[in-house]
């Protein structure tokens, strides 16, 4: 959600993603479901979240994408993993076991006793780093190519 200090409007910019072209009514069918399924694998959508932050920013910003980025990069770097997201991710570790790459992630321990992080072990997402380092590099990459610096194309706003 985006609020305009001039207009004072509110604007709502969805960007979940979309379901994969695949996700048809007869696939999930096929797999013996009647309606798609709210957790697992074939709950997921095509993530939408860096389309929406570009569209937020590009149409109402005033910030720069890497500005935007930096505390998540910082985080996808490593941190220490606190004890509530530790204990939340060992008790559905059942749940993510069903994603092949989420549990490679999230499930560092697998197999011990405890398979998820422990409360103070640095926790780092080395994939999602590279990511979001790739899309500054791209912003970087565009601005220099435009050769001008970003500029605010709408008022002043917050994004939330």
């Amino acid at each position: 959600m985006i609020y305009n200090p001039g207009t004072k409007h509110v604007i709502a910019v969805n960007a979940l993603g979309v379901a994969p072209t695949g996700a048809t009514p007869e696939f999930f069918r096929s797999k013996g479901y009647k309606y798609p399924p709210a957790t697992g694998p074939f709950s997921a959508v095509t993530p939408g979240t860096p389309g929406g932050l570009i569209t937020m920013l590009s149409e109402f910003g005033t910030l720069s994408l890497k500005e935007v980025l930096a505390p998540a990069i910082q985080m996808a770097e490593g941190y220490p993993m606190e004890q509530d997201t530790a204990d939340r991710i060992e008790k559905d570790k059942g749940q993510i076991k069903e994603w092949p790459y989420a549990k490679a992630v999230m499930l560092p321990h697998l197999g011990a006793i405890h398979e998820g992080p422990s409360a103070g072990e640095v926790f780092r997402q080395t994939d999602l780093l590279n990511t979001l380092q790739k899309l500054v590099q791209a912003e970087q990459d565009a601005l220099a190519r435009e050769g001008a610096e970003r500029k605010p194309s709408r008022p002043l706003t917050t994004v939330l």
